[in-house]
């Protein structure tokens, strides 16, 4: 027996996929955008470090461009552009700025150690300077702190205004000056090195990780339409289809298949039950509707039908009308159950004796008829051997059931000279029986005859007048 799915299970799976993808997603987004805070985080840092060493390189470049034209051209301004340079604190704030993200890093140290430099750089540039001014005879009083606080050497002090000069000139451009300035763009150098390789490195593992979530994206997508395709299909197959099928079957007056999902199957099952069910009521108010409660027989209702569709109908026919001899009397002597067994007996007989297609019918308490079809008038002894078994039948005494005995008229529908009506012909047969005696059997004719009369179980010959 093939496995039923069930819808239930079905769908709990697939929303516990989807939440699990869903949640998979929020990862995915949640590290994404960690992931991309920290390149931006990277990229303004190198950025900033970038721009604190482009500062730190530059603002040295810039003092050492200023002294050395301040003991060339011995003019004031360059002195005063110098200090204004160191004053501004661009330098010491460019490395400031970068201890927030790289403090204890080879990369600070590198800075720091650049910023060092340029300090002992600067202590010679003011000694410069110092020389400069006194050649110059600048008024000390116009000197800034820095300058007034240099101390000369003994030796330098004693040299004249030209000497002075001279060393003040190869003081900031010999070759230990020149050393400290290489150094200086060395560190700057490191520094700059050292930020695009952790850079690159950050950005490498970035790039790896927005790899990886991307193919992690991509699988989640495909899943996701693999899921809906397979709900669709899902929902195709498992409900679509069999409730199609089932409204083609309440069109079609059918039981539905049980076909779907375990629920559909159920539900057709159910109502499979309950259709039969129903169907079998149907038959049992229809048969009950139909027929006479105590003898199973047609009753009249099916009786008068039945008439009228052969009387305007083609098809040939016999009507046989039948009377239970003195049933009143022996209903009154035996009783009504006895009575009741009577009739129940007649009508067992009659449905033996006859044949399915013909219609065994009770149209009143000890009355009966029977639709005999497809038979013509000279098959008479078709019926009189079937009346006669009836008979040997009803003669025949069973524990309190008495034997007894019919009466019957019969009228076919090709009958010559028909009256108006083939019941009233065949109820005038009747009529004769009874008047001439009971337990026999007339066929109307449309002349004056009683045809193979039944009495004490053998066939007589009455005459009948129309």
């Amino acid at each position: 027996m093939a496995k039923k799915i069930k819808i239930r299970k079905v769908s709990a799976w697939t929303m516990g996929i989807t939440v699990v993808l869903a949640i998979m997603f929020a990862i995915i987004s949640y590290k994404s955008e960690k992931e991309f805070r920290t390149l931006r985080m990277t990229t303004e840092q190198y950025i900033a470090c970038e721009k604190a060493a482009k500062q730190l390189q530059n603002g040295s470049a810039y003092l050492t461009e200023q002294v050395r034209l301040y003991a060339i051209t011995r003019e004031s301004k360059y002195m005063d552009l110098y200090f204004a340079e160191t004053n501004s604190h661009r330098r010491e704030n460019a490395v400031e700025s970068l201890k927030q993200y790289f403090d204890g890093t080879e990369i600070f140290d590198s800075l720091e150690e650049a910023m060092e430099y340029s300090s002992e750089l600067m202590n010679t540039e003011y000694y410069a300077m110092r020389l400069v001014s006194e050649a110059l005879s600048v008024p000390e009083d116009t000197w800034p702190e820095a300058i007034k606080n240099v101390q000369l050497s003994e030796e330098d002090a004693h040299l004249g205004r030209d000497g002075k000069l001279i060393r003040a000139g190869n003081m900031v451009c010999d070759d230990d000056y020149e050393t400290m300035r290489t150094r200086i763009n060395s560190d700057v150098s490191r520094c700059m090195n050292g930020l695009i390789s952790q850079t690159r490195n950050r950005q490498g593992r970035a790039t790896t990780i927005f790899s990886d979530m991307y193919m992690k994206l991509e699988i989640g997508i495909v899943l996701m339409l693999v899921i809906m395709v397979f709900i669709c299909l899902m929902l195709r197959f498992l409900i679509v289809r069999p409730l199609v099928s089932y409204n083609e079957s309440i069109k079609k007056g059918e039981i539905f298949p049980a076909i779907g999902a375990a629920e559909l199957q159920n539900l057709a099952n159910t109502y499979n039950r309950v259709y039969l069910e129903n169907q079998e009521t149907q038959k049992l108010i229809c048969h009950q509707a139909e027929h006479d409660a105590l003898t199973e027989a047609l009753n009249r209702g099916s009786y008068e039908k039945l008439l009228h569709i052969y009387e305007t109908g083609d098809a040939l026919f016999a009507l046989i009308l039948i009377d239970v001899d003195i049933f009143k009397s022996v209903n009154d002597i035996y009783g009504h159950a006895v009575g009741d067994a009577i009739l129940q007996k007649v009508t067992g007989s009659l449905k033996k004796a006859f044949r399915s297609i013909d219609y065994v019918c009770r149209i009143g308490g000890d009355e009966f008829a029977v639709i005999m079809v497809d038979v013509t008038s000279d098959l008479k002894y078709t019926i009189e051997d079937k009346l006669k078994y009836v008979g040997e039948e009803l003669a025949k005494t069973e524990g309190e059931v008495p034997a007894v005995t019919l009466s019957v008229g019969v009228a076919f529908s090709d009958r010559e000279n028909p009256g108006e009506s083939i019941f009233k012909d065949a109820d005038k047969a009747l009529y004769h029986v009874k008047e001439n005696g009971r337990n026999g059997c007339a066929f109307y004719n449309g002349a004056s005859s009683l045809e193979n009369a039944m009495e004490n179980h053998e066939m007589k010959d009455h005459g009948m007048e129309n």
